[in-house]
């Protein structure tokens, strides 16, 4: 049975007895009134059809009221329609009311819209990512995935509010929404779990229970289906951790991995600021002082910073600035006074409330104004106040959650490729990112450049011909001197699992190998018609125009579609 026979029989089951009730009342004075004898103009005994029959009492109790047709009626007739207007028009009067009252009623409706949510969800061709939980992160995340049309996006949350104001956005192409408990089996199915082209499933809600609720009921109905969840306690991170979740993101652990990477290696640090939409120079603000710090923040997060600065031998103190002032024991300056702000070379505002911190920061500069300043960001529409006290460095945790679960989804090599980094030299890594500046710019964009069929038609056709090409084939500038256009690869993935960091120009391409690329805007435009085109490739690798007859014979070669991928 369709979505569209189910809302029918739903509709029919619940109107059971008022439609039930409405053909009794249509059909007795239907059946009196085809065996009452009636009389023609003549005077003549006539007998009603059933069609002239139902003809009378349809506008009779419906109160429209066209006469006596086709004759004149009888007494008798006239009986019959008195008592038919008595019992059936109340009876249509309170099959209307019941079917206004279903309507109205929450579980119907709910039934309707999860049917219809089914159906639009089945209807995706493209690959999909149902997202558990609309907040700040998501939508973070969904204007990424969208930007790149890679995989089309489902959400579920139970609040309503939420759901309408993910309407309000205008999204395109359109996203499926219902609101709906993600926890719970039959959501899951109806969001799609059980398709094929359902890739993976993010739950980010802000209640840990409810992530590892809906992370282990995705993997019993889909074992095959990546899940990525937020966990903000160590108990639940623990938790997704062991029923197998592929992602666990904790932004406080990231915040604290990078406060410590900016400590042993700032130019890894820059590498991976530049990942998550930063750019690779080091900025005055990136150089963190290793002086006392002071940390504002008796949570995980404090905690997590504590632990980092404790091992890389900083002087630090950790002090919970909520509990102390709500207990009214201290003022905000006489405790940062005593914690020794002014000998302090930095201030973490880490409280989970972004007026403290804000207040934090004002209090701390006044007793110090050279402090260099940290502060966590809850609120996203508190951002322009940050900006305003000219905050040396700002971590917000949905962009940081948000950037976590892209970059595992979109950017899956990026991860292998900061992974590898941390394996080589300080001195290394140095060369390496200079040489990436020294290629592009200071904010090269990043892609994944995979050799199939749908993304790089003209390579693959050569490869699969038994040509040999190479990655200095594909990034030298055919129309200059031995200069390459301004893309370097970083990484290769190799169709064998084999990870290879910045490789050799001389490395081989193969079918289902994938390139973690950087370069200028206009320099991977070109690279994407080199591979995709057969003209521009075959210039390429041989520096002259392509035969009449053999461009011929590859243009016939239909590329395949992503879509129908």
């Amino acid at each position: 049975m369709n979505k569209n026979e189910a809302n029918i029989w739903l509709f029919l089951r619940k109107m059971r007895v008022p439609l039930l009730v409405l053909n009794i009342f249509h059909a007795i004075p239907v059946t009196i009134l085809s065996l009452v004898p009636a009389m023609d103009a003549d005077g003549n005994e006539v007998s009603l059809s059933i069609f002239d029959a139902m003809y009378i009492v349809a506008y009779t109790i419906t109160t429209t009221g066209f006469g006596e047709v086709p004759y004149e009626f009888t007494q008798l007739q006239r009986f019959v329609i008195f008592l038919t207007i008595y019992g059936a028009v109340p009876a249509w009067i309170f099959s209307l009311g019941y079917m206004i009252s279903l309507f109205q009623d929450k579980a119907f409706i709910y039934a309707i819209k999860l049917n219809n949510f089914t159906r639009q969800v089945k209807k995706l061709k493209q690959d999909f990512i149902i997202i558990c939980g609309y907040n700040n992160t998501s939508r973070l995340l969904i204007e990424r995935l969208l930007e790149d049309r890679i995989y089309r996006i489902v959400v579920v949350d139970k609040n309503a509010q939420k759901i309408e104001q993910l309407a309000m956005e205008s999204y395109t192409p359109t996203i499926p929404a219902i609101v709906a408990d993600a926890s719970q089996t039959d959501v899951l199915k109806s969001a799609g779990v059980l398709l094929p082209n359902c890739k993976f499933v993010v739950t980010i809600f802000d209640d840990d229970q409810l992530n590892l609720k809906t992370a282990v009921r995705a993997q019993i109905l889909n074992s095959e289906i990546k899940i990525v969840a937020t966990s903000l306690t160590r108990q639940g991170e623990e938790n997704l951790i062991n029923i197998g979740v592929d992602h666990v993101i904790d932004p406080f652990e990231i915040i604290a991995s990078k406060i410590s990477l900016s400590y042993r290696s700032p130019h890894l640090f820059n590498l991976l600021n530049w990942i998550n939409g930063g750019n690779l120079n080091i900025s005055k603000n990136d150089i963190l002082p290793k002086g006392k710090h002071i940390i504002c923040s008796g949570g995980r997060f404090g905690l997590a910073l504590k632990r980092v600065l404790d091992e890389e031998r900083i002087e630090n103190e950790l002090i919970d600035i909520n509990k102390t002032t709500a207990q009214k024991q201290i003022s905000d300056k006489e405790l940062l006074i005593k914690a020794g702000i002014k000998e302090s070379e930095c201030i973490v505002a880490g409280t989970n409330d972004d007026a403290i911190n804000l207040s934090i920061i004002s209090t701390a500069r006044k007793i110090n104004p050279d402090i260099y300043t940290i502060v966590r960001e809850n609120d996203l529409e508190e951002r322009s106040m940050f900006s305003h006290l000219r905050v040396h460095k700002v971590f917000i945790l949905d962009r940081i959650s948000a950037l976590s679960a892209y970059n595992f989804i979109d950017r899956p090599l990026a991860f292998r490729y900061i992974s590898a980094l941390k394996q080589k030299s300080n001195a290394e890594i140095e060369r390496h990112l200079l040489d990436l500046i020294k290629n592009t710019n200071k904010k090269p964009e990043l892609v994944h450049i995979h050799i199939d069929p749908c993304n790089s038609f003209a390579l693959c056709e050569l490869l699969k011909n038994g040509e040999k090409v190479t990655l200095k084939d594909l990034i030298i500038d055919p129309l200059s001197n031995g200069k390459n256009i301004e893309v370097v690869i970083l990484a290769i993935m190799k169709h064998s699992g084999e990870f290879i960091l910045y490789p050799a120009l001389e490395t081989e391409l193969s079918l289902g190998d994938t390139l973690l690329s950087a370069g200028t805007l206009s320099s991977l435009d070109q690279l994407d018609m080199i591979i995709n085109n057969h003209n521009e490739l075959y210039f390429a690798l041989y520096k002259k125009e392509i035969s009449h007859t053999l461009f011929t014979k590859l243009r016939s070669l239909r590329k395949p579609s992503k879509q129908s991928s």
